[in-house]
């Protein structure tokens, strides 16, 4: 490519333009993948507001690569050179637009502070495991696009070269352009009707695409116009407070009081349904002299959700003020002065999420994680079966070291978190040594999950996840026996639970962190030891009252419980509630069924009150007919939960 004397500033700058204009299109095309397989309801409205916006969506985010272009194009005038650097960005945006959709595809959100916060932060990379064959397409896709990057650049330098010898192909230029943004005004105004009439069908629809921007005029057609618009229910639950004060006064333990041992096993990923004799035989068998919480909920869709709540008794709301201080739960700060031994033992790093500055931060010492070096990827499935091995020698050889203690020797009573890993993300088990669910996938394909798979394409998945979790219960039981041998098991507060649950697109979604939904929020819940009483729960409990349960049998006045835990007692459950479910930066509020007041459902609530209005659901993850009224009908639950996330903000 060879520069002509045409190769002006002007035709620069009109060869970006046809670049910006291409890929835009280009974009819509990717973008189709967030359109594709929606539910529009009835009216023409909702399908011509999508495809306006998958259009305008995805112009002004090539507005941000044409413009660093545009700006190079005034310096540089090579254009074989500003063609390569147009091919290298455009191809990364259209690689990020992609990867959007596989990731919109599986757990319907896009590229925001979670997947940031799984790129950026050290350990992360234990938690994601992509195979070789995935990479490899990525590669290969890669490669084809920049090839038709280039390819496209020489037209529009080509294009810019007519346009300076004549009008045609400048009209061209601007007409394309006058259509685009006449596309973005059509698609913003039926945004700001719908936001005006309360068209749910069509704003709801904002969400599928990344970034978008939503027009309102509100308080314009208030003033203005003078019009009458209803009160719309919203919430912020960040207030003005960022900084903590947790807890407000520290529980104090009866000096004279019992003092349990505590075995809080987690197993990633379990939801409630893998309490069953075919994927849990250990845990059903200890179940039966334990009790069994069957209305349990986890403090929220992900990981460090699930166990911030369950160690610090706490609302999920609370996690990014504790990460800033890197504050200590009251439940590991109250054990250690009451004289126990504190343990953690994890294969996967504690330093993602967080948890060894903010759940461990006082102990540090005692935490035992990454246990398994981690190369590959499929040095990262064995990591998980070996990590879980290690989690369970370790546990096995300090219960041997207790056990061996002179017996007029001082024993300490302990504290000890045992994560297992093997149902997160790849689902690793043993196959050399058994698999119990077949058809298995060889691995989880990411790629093919995030097109709408067919029932047949999900099962061998199904099975692996279901495979892990037998092994899981395997590692559990050689815990419990360990337990037993050394004698300390009926002086054990056993806990078998999960962090998280998993969907396998009952709800049109897989894994987790994407909705609220039973299957990504329910979880398995058995507690057993003294003073449990054995049987079934099915009262409405979660994560958050663990806490108080656990300090509650030191002999922590209940009276004081809400000066350092938004948690009940697990042994004293009330008949309903609204529980709170958190995920990266909303909240959700479980309200559960009323027989005098009709059904409940799901209050889907932005932490911060500008980031969007409340939304409702039913447990099926569907609008209900009529949202605004379900969400007026509540409005004193999400008030007391308003007050509970401010409670320890000041």
């Amino acid at each position: 490519m060879t520069s002509p004397a045409s190769w002006t500033r002007g035709a620069r700058l009109r060869a970006v333009a046809w670049s910006v204009l291409a890929n835009a299109l280009l974009g819509s095309l990717v973008g189709l993948a967030w359109v594709g397989g929606t539910a529009f309801g009835h009216g023409a409205l909702p399908v011509l507001f999508a495809h306006l916006a998958l259009v305008s969506t995805c112009a002004s985010l090539a507005a941000l690569p044409g413009l660093v272009l545009a700006l190079l194009a005034l310096v540089v005038s090579s254009p074989r050179a500003l063609g390569w650097i147009a091919a290298t960005l455009w191809t990364a945006f259209l690689f990020l637009l992609y990867a959007d959709t596989v990731i919109y595809g599986l757990f319907r959100y896009h590229v925001n502070g979670m997947v940031w916060n799984v790129l950026t932060t050290p350990g992360a990379e234990d938690a994601v495991a992509i195979d070789a064959w995935t990479w490899g397409r990525a590669a290969l896709g890669a490669v084809v696009v920049f090839a038709l990057q280039l390819a496209l650049w020489r037209r529009a330098f080509a294009r810019a070269g007519r346009a300076e010898q004549g009008s045609a192909p400048r009209r061209a230029l601007r007409w394309t352009g006058a259509l685009l943004l006449a596309v973005i005004v059509a698609e913003k105004g039926l945004f700001a009707w719908a936001d005006l009439a309360r068209e749910r069908s069509v704003t709801a629809l904002a969400g599928m695409f990344p970034l978008y921007q939503r027009l309102t005029v509100g308080k314009l057609a208030s003033r203005v116009f003078g019009m009458e618009l209803a009160a719309r229910p919203e919430v912020d639950l960040a207030g003005g407070g960022i900084l903590l004060q947790y807890p407000l006064d520290p529980p104090r333990v009866d000096p004279n009081g019992a003092r349990p041992n505590v075995l809080l096993i987690v197993v990633d990923s379990l939801r409630s349904d893998m309490l069953a004799p075919e994927t849990m035989p250990r845990t059903v068998e200890f179940a039966r002299g334990a009790r069994t919480f069957e209305n349990h909920l986890s403090g929220g869709n992900a990981t460090r959700y699930g166990i911030f709540s369950i160690v610090y008794g706490l609302h999920g709301a609370y996690w990014k003020p504790v990460v800033e201080e890197h504050a200590p739960p009251v439940l590991v700060t109250t054990l250690q002065q009451a004289g126990y031994d504190l343990r953690v033992y994890s294969g996967p790093s504690q330093n993602y999420p967080e948890f060894r500055s903010t759940c461990w931060v006082t102990m540090e010492a005692k935490v035992e994680d990454r246990l398994v070096a981690v190369r590959g990827t499929q040095d990262k499935i064995a990591a998980k079966i070996d990590g879980d091995r290690e989690v369970v020698l370790r546990f096995e050889r300090w219960m041997a070291e207790r056990a061996s203690a002179p017996k007029d020797a001082a024993k300490p009573p302990f504290f000890a978190f045992a994560l297992l890993d093997a149902p997160h993300g790849s689902y690793a088990w043993p196959r050399d040594e058994a698999t119990w669910f077949e058809p298995v996938a060889a691995s989880v394909d990411y790629l093919q999950l995030a097109r709408s798979p067919s029932r047949a394409e999900i099962e061998p998945v199904w099975n692996m996840y279901r495979n892990a979790v037998r092994w899981s219960d395997v590692n559990i039981g050689r815990m419990l026996d360990a337990l037993a041998a050394a004698g300390e098991l009926d002086d054990t507060l056993v806990v078998i639970t999960g962090d998280h649950g998993e969907e396998f697109f009952e709800h049109g979604f897989f894994g987790h962190t994407s909705n609220f939904t039973a299957e990504q929020t329910q979880v398995t819940f058995v507690l057993g030891g003294p003073g449990v009483p054995p049987g079934r729960e099915p009262r409405p409990t979660s994560h958050v009252d663990l806490a108080p349960t656990i300090l509650g049998r030191l002999g922590v006045d209940p009276a004081t419980r809400e000066r350092w835990s938004t948690g009940l007692d697990l042994l004293a459950p009330v008949e309903r509630r609204a529980r709170a479910i958190a995920s990266w930066d909303e909240l959700a509020l479980q309200i559960d069924p009323d027989p005098a007041a009709g059904g409940g459902g799901l209050l889907r609530i932005p932490i911060e009150g500008h980031k969007g209005l409340i939304e409702a659901y039913d447990f099926g993850w569907k609008r209900p007919a009529d949202e605004d009224a379900f969400v007026r009908a509540h409005a004193a639950e999400v008030a007391r939960l308003a007050l509970e996330c401010r409670r320890f903000l000041r």
